[in-house]
């Protein structure tokens, strides 16, 4: 017995001895031999009292793609975005008074005006909304469920969020509005059901206001175009036509369609006259035509599918003067300026290939530089020279009063932002 004992507490001599010289080390220097991974579920109606449903996984963490620490690019989500939208809002705040340190008396208070920045995104994944603040942690502000989400768009001062998916036949195209819950006075958030649009909307598009949407559906006789609110309701129609293959663009004032894009067909983009509910030609019989207008309908930039590539030009729909650009640029992947110039993804030349029909598809992928296009001089600047970093850039947005340009990566769908 004597023996036993003995043993025993040798045993525990032992073992005190590791754990004092080796683990004790360990765990202070912060190593953890294996990682917690916590998933938590949010009831509809439950907040924390962060003011948010929860925060997005290390929006900055690195990854195969991740820039280095000088780099102008800044990777923002971890995790593929469907849509995303960029605003400021400037608000009027109080300072309280301070004593002085001199006559020891309070000094008036003073207002001052402070504009604060905001990002928000869908994950694709689950089709939450998130939040970054002034380059703060991405913040989930709602929580409707809905994975796979396939494109979203935000209406109504950036408060809903349209989200874009296939119901589980994986072919009927539903559209969602969710209503984005507002902070209440305890700092929680209170989420609100959201409404159904009609099923198989095949495009949509946000007037610049955001208080109106443009649907385009079919029925027996061709393509419906209506606009609605964000909820479905005051629905009123623009549009019927025999062709129902659109796409819709929304200007400050006038609604284009174009003739959905291929190489081997001529397209056409046309204004909607809505007094007399027909269509005005503005740009046509361009092979693999695909368009973007600018925010004052001023100009019209376009692509022209050519026997291995593209060419691009400028349209000016107020002289009728028509300027080749010497890139190669596909007019999704630019973004106008409010003095409708263009920051614009793409090289000066692609491999041979036919365009757009390759890209859409996804059978082929740029290696982007970012240009600034004068529009009105027809030249332009190198922004960024494609070195060190490889994006096939999408979705692009720019917010001039700081300067930045965000984007999706086609190759991953993650979200980037971009200091020019």
């Amino acid at each position: 017995m004597r023996r036993i004992l003995i043993i025993i507490v040798i045993v525990l001599l032992i073992g005190a001895g590791v754990w004092y010289f080796y683990v004790r080390p360990r765990q202070q220097a912060g190593v953890s031999p294996v990682p917690n991974v916590l998933k938590v579920f949010f009831p509809k109606t439950t907040t924390n009292n962060t003011g948010a449903f929860g925060t997005d996984t290390d929006p900055n963490g690195a990854g195969n793609n991740a820039p280095a620490a000088v780099s102008p690019f800044k990777q923002l989500t971890t995790r593929p975005v469907a849509g995303f939208t960029i605003f400021s809002l400037t608000n009027t705040v109080s300072v309280p008074s301070t004593a002085s340190s001199t006559t020891g008396q309070a000094s008036k208070p003073t207002v001052q005006t402070v504009t604060d920045h905001y990002l928000r995104y869908v994950s694709r994944v689950n089709g939450y909304v998130y939040e970054i603040k002034n380059d703060s942690v991405p913040l989930q502000i709602s929580n409707v469920f809905i994975p796979n989400i396939y494109e979203a768009f935000f209406a109504d001062g950036n408060t809903t969020a349209i989200l874009r998916f296939l119901r589980q036949d994986n072919h009927t195209i539903a559209t969602y509005s969710v209503p984005i819950p507002a902070l209440n006075p305890d700092g929680t958030r209170t989420q609100k059901s959201g409404t159904y649009l009609p099923d198989n909307i095949s495009a949509l598009a946000i007037s610049p206001d955001q208080k109106q949407i443009l649907r385009i559906t079919t029925d027996q006789n061709g393509a419906v175009i209506t606009s609605s609110n964000s909820t479905g309701g005051g629905i009123k129609t623009l549009l019927r036509s025999p062709f129902e293959q659109w796409l819709p663009q929304w200007t400050s004032s006038n609604v284009f369609l174009q003739t959905k894009a291929a190489s081997v067909a001529n397209g056409f983009l046309y204004n909607i006259d809505q007094t007399t509910a027909r269509l005005r030609r503005v740009v046509g019989n361009v092979a693999g035509l695909t368009t973007s207008v600018s925010p004052k309908g001023t100009y019209v930039l376009y692509s022209q599918s050519t026997a291995n590539g593209f060419t691009t030009s400028s349209f000016n729909t107020k002289t009728n003067v028509t300027n080749s650009i010497s890139l190669s640029i596909l007019p999704e992947k630019c973004t106008w300026l409010q003095n409708e110039d263009l920051i614009c993804a793409g090289n000066n030349t692609v491999a041979a290939g036919t365009y757009p029909d390759a890209w859409y598809a996804g059978t082929t992928h740029f290696s982007d530089q970012l240009y600034h296009i004068a529009t009105a001089s027809n030249t332009y600047s190198v922004l960024f020279d494609g070195q060190n970093q490889n994006f096939d850039m999408t979705n692009l947005q720019a917010d001039e009063s700081q300067g930045l340009l965000y984007f999706i990566d086609k190759n991953t769908g993650l979200l980037w932002q971009y200091k020019y």
